[in-house]
């Protein structure tokens, strides 16, 4: 009796540690660490501004389920961030299109010329226009895209004079910060060194390049005035790089569904627009502060602007030509809309 008693009470604590166990496992497989390759300086606005707060928004609309982790160094370099993402060497990190040639062709609508001076616009209009026209082509194929945007418009940097006409650019070196930038540079006839921005200091105080396509933001964040002391400032920009936040898909996947979509509410579009209105700001600081420093900034006068959009004309009938190839049949109203998105 004493022995046929005490078997419920056992049969129901062995259940309850099963229980436990189950529940503990399943807690312990539901927190997801994303690995973060940071390839821009700490101090950069899109890690301080923008990445470290969405992070903690991402921890907090998951009750800490899903975190972010900072690696002390970037896997790779800045142009195989797309295949350290995709192939898992990294879950998390930030793409520039632009830094690997020929690979992401239609994704240079974002960093064609003279679009807009509006970074806080350009910024969220380039992810509607990707969710809408450009992600069906799934040209980040491997990842999800937590967001894109267009940054903030670059501008004619230089060693030894502001641009004054086009004819002043002729036979310049400078350094391509893109594949579209590439079609720009030679459209202007100057000569295109691809390089990514990280060498560029050493560049331009080696004379192996006399310039290169640069915003207030970054010539300031790679102290490049010390060496290109001239910023020609042009009307809606000539180019700007896209910018991509993506993670791997197996990652991805791993996270529950509920907790995606919690980190999808705070990414996506409203991601856009948080890093478009922090690239602004720092535009301004960056402005005031080159100024300060002596940098001679100057608008680009009429009759410089009227020759860049006549030159450059066929830099945006290129990507049209280029995007009807790899399936957009509609590129020409695509182009169209992402201009009147970007200046409403």
């Amino acid at each position: 009796m004493f022995r046929f008693s005490l078997r419920p009470g056992h049969c129901l604590i062995k259940a309850l540690a099963i229980s436990v166990a189950a529940l503990a496992a399943s807690a312990a497989s539901a927190q997801v660490v994303l690995k973060y390759s940071r390839w821009l300086p700490p101090p950069h606005a899109i890690n301080t501004k923008v990445i470290e707060p969405w992070a903690a928004e991402v921890k907090r609309v998951t009750s800490g389920r899903v975190t972010v982790e900072f690696l002390p160094k970037a896997v790779a370099t800045p142009a195989a961030q797309f295949d350290v993402i995709r192939d898992g060497l990294a879950d998390f990190g930030v793409v520039l299109a632009g830094y690997t040639p020929g690979r992401f062709p239609v994704l240079d609508l974002g960093e064609l010329p003279l679009i807009s001076s509006d970074v806080a616009q350009l910024a969220p209009a380039f992810y509607r226009i990707y969710a809408k026209h450009l992600a069906p082509l799934d040209p980040f194929a491997g990842t999800h895209v937590l967001t894109i945007f267009s940054t903030t418009p670059n501008h004619i940097l230089t060693r030894s004079s502001l641009v004054n006409k086009l004819d002043d650019m002729k036979g310049l070196k400078l350094r391509a910060p893109s594949e579209s930038a590439v079609a720009i540079i030679k459209a202007v006839g100057s000569v295109a060194i691809q390089k990514p921005i990280s060498e560029m200091y050493e560049l331009a105080s080696t004379g192996v390049v006399d310039g290169t396509f640069n915003a207030r933001t970054a010539v300031s964040d790679w102290k490049l005035n010390k060496v290109l002391p001239y910023l020609t400032v042009v009307k809606g920009g000539i180019g700007q790089p896209t910018m991509a936040f993506l993670v791997n898909s197996k990652k991805w996947s791993s996270i529950s569904a509920p907790d995606r979509d919690a980190i999808m509410a705070i990414s996506g579009e409203k991601l856009a627009a948080l890093a478009g209105k922090s690239y602004a700001e720092h535009e301004l600081a960056a402005d005031k502060n080159l100024k300060a420093q002596g940098m001679t900034i100057k608008d680009a006068s009429p009759e410089l602007m009227a020759e860049l959009e006549q030159r450059l004309s066929v830099v945006g009938q290129a990507w049209v030509n280029t995007a009807k190839a790899a399936g957009l049949t509609n590129a020409e109203a695509v182009l169209a809309e992402f201009r009147a998105q970007a200046n409403r």
